[in-house]
């Protein structure tokens, strides 16, 4: 009886000093070097609120259409897939099988899916 009194103790002393730890490393600020020529701090302005947008991830504009997944050739097909005049449900259910098939291991149950689709005439 002291054995799991002392195992539940124990395990809720460990439970608090993990939230603790985790909270701690979570609060840390990251700070962007100005030095770096290839890093820029911008604000995003929203209809709420503005933050500000940094990183070294590579911004791309596009003027008809963008396919973002895990794998370069999931991406190859969902553009082949709208070049000959597929739509953008064709090529995000195009580019999602092709994931599932080449990251299996990062789908997960559910996989997962973000969808934008904008008609400007709409």
């Amino acid at each position: 009886r002291f054995i799991i009194l002392a195992a539940i103790i124990v395990g809720i002393i460990f439970a608090v000093a993990t939230f603790f730890i985790g909270f701690a490393v979570g609060r840390k600020t990251s700070t962007v070097s100005s030095s770096s020529p290839n890093t820029t701090i911008e604000t995003c302005r929203g209809s709420l609120e503005g933050y500000p947008v940094s990183g070294s991830s590579v911004l791309g504009k596009y003027s008809q259409a963008a396919i973002a997944v895990d794998n370069p050739e999931c991406a190859r097909i969902g553009r082949q897939i709208l070049e000959r005049n597929g739509t953008a449900v064709d090529a995000i259910i195009a580019a999602a099988i092709c994931n599932g098939v080449m990251n299996a291991h990062s789908m997960g149950i559910g996989g997962g899916c973000v969808m934008v689709i904008y008609s400007k005439y709409d």
